[in-house]
């Protein structure tokens, strides 16, 4: 049976035949809509997935940020107290305190006059007058022993030469054991006593060389 009529010339479709085709199309929409929702909700999930991941990376970026951050101070602290220690201290409260003097005089510079840590304390050690108050007398102390170092190093250096060049004692002939060799101090008084024969007789050459030295002659053998 047709589902179309002709009226004067015009085609006409039937009213049955229209609404089962309407019908149809909206049973074709109907289907589209839901697979189109069904596609939403999936794409909803994964969205909700993907925030949730996003959440989470970028907590773990604001970990690792925060574990850099840390890393890092860490690293500039050991590069510090290593450079301290260098100057011989050791001591937690005066490491802390040179730190603390040291961010306080590079706070009031500008940054083309900033030096290092280590140039810092290498211009106090030389010259521990500019050494803040607080520091000052640990850097002195420092002056004070190096120095007594130096002077203890020179005088282990002088005095074996010192002695080197000191000559033994001249050992009196076997006529004048016991007795000292005259010096200028004692010429009188060997001269004096010359008439002692007790003290002629033990110091006889003694008195002979003090005698001839007083008339600027030398002695004759015999």
């Amino acid at each position: 049976m047709s589902k179309t009529k002709m009226i004067e010339g015009v085609e006409y479709i039937q009213k049955d035949h229209v609404d089962e085709i309407v019908r149809q199309r909206i049973a074709k929409y109907s289907e589209r809509l839901a697979q189109t929702e069904s596609k939403l909700g999936d794409y909803e999930s994964q969205l909700d997935e993907a925030k949730s991941k996003m959440g989470l990376v970028d907590n773990l970026t604001s970990q690792v940020e925060s574990l850099q951050g840390e890393l890092k101070t860490a690293n500039s602290r050991y590069e510090r107290h290593t450079t301290i220690s260098q100057f011989g201290i050791n001591d937690g409260d005066v490491r802390d305190m040179v730190e603390w003097q040291y961010d306080r005089a590079m706070a009031n510079l500008a940054k083309k006059d900033r030096v290092g840590l280590g140039e810092w304390l290498e211009t106090i050690k030389s010259n521990p007058t500019t050494a803040p108050s607080t520091l000052r007398p640990f850097f002195e102390q420092q002056t004070e022993q190096v120095t007594d170092q130096q002077t203890d190093q020179v005088t282990q250096q002088v005095t074996p030469q010192v002695t080197q060049q000191v000559q033994a004692p001249i050992t009196p002939p076997p006529s004048n054991k016991g007795v000292q060799q005259p010096s200028s101090a004692s010429t009188g008084d060997l001269l004096s006593r010359a008439t002692d024969p007790t003290f002629y007789s033990q110091n006889r050459d003694a008195i002979r060389q003090a005698f001839y030295a007083r008339l600027g002659q030398t002695p004759n053998k015999f």
